[in-house]
């Protein structure tokens, strides 16, 4: 049961609040608390936390970071988009711009570079209500053109979190590859309302 909470949404420059921070998944926690303020200080993601605005401590309950991506989809990719058989829904995309937009090779998006929620915190809803307010934003945002969110989710045998992302309306935008631990996924940030 998803508990109510109040979520604030902080830009973090440093992760010196992070050092209490573990999320359960040991290479995730490793490298938030070893590698990630290198991500940050080298201008790779912008890192943000997440903090429930009646905790009198501010704990940091979960952390994201998004950087600017590309999305390539090929032409089986974007045909079960169009016909709505991929999960993602199908974008909106005015009749006179169709043909454009399916012969262009790339499309922009904003990635998810990381998502994780601190490990006694998960199963509540949280990572589902960040995954709507990054939605949120980028649709809000007029810096530059953005048709889609994007994650490489985690695919490992101890940990997936393609089906956390897929209930979040995330499509797989590749063949899982057993040589890899994550899963290229992707999401329209404009869909036909229907």
């Amino acid at each position: 049961m998803a508990i109510r909470m109040k979520l604030r949404i902080e830009k973090m420059n440093s992760v010196i609040q992070l050092k209490e921070f573990h999320c359960g998944i040991p290479q995730l926690d490793d490298f938030i608390q070893n590698v990630f303020q290198l991500s940050i200080e080298n201008h790779y993601c912008r890192a943000y936390s997440v903090v429930d605005k009646d905790s009198p401590d501010n704990r940091v309950i979960a952390l994201f970071a998004l950087s600017f991506d590309s999305l390539d989809l090929d032409i089986d990719d974007k045909n079960e988009m169009m016909t709505g058989t991929s999960l993602t829904s199908i974008p909106q995309i005015s009749d006179k711009y169709e043909d454009v937009f399916l012969n262009k090779p790339h499309y922009p998006a904003l990635d998810i570079a990381y998502l994780a929620v601190e490990q006694d915190m998960q199963g509540q809803g949280i990572g589902q209500l960040i995954i709507e307010a990054i939605h949120q934003r980028a649709q809000q945002q007029d810096f530059a053109g953005c048709q889609f969110l994007t994650v490489e989710a985690l695919k490992m045998t101890e940990y997936s979190a393609v089906g956390f992302y897929e209930k979040c309306g995330f499509s797989p935008c590749e063949y899982p590859n057993p040589n890899k631990n994550t899963l290229r996924m992707y999401r329209t940030l404009y869909p036909i309302e229907g």
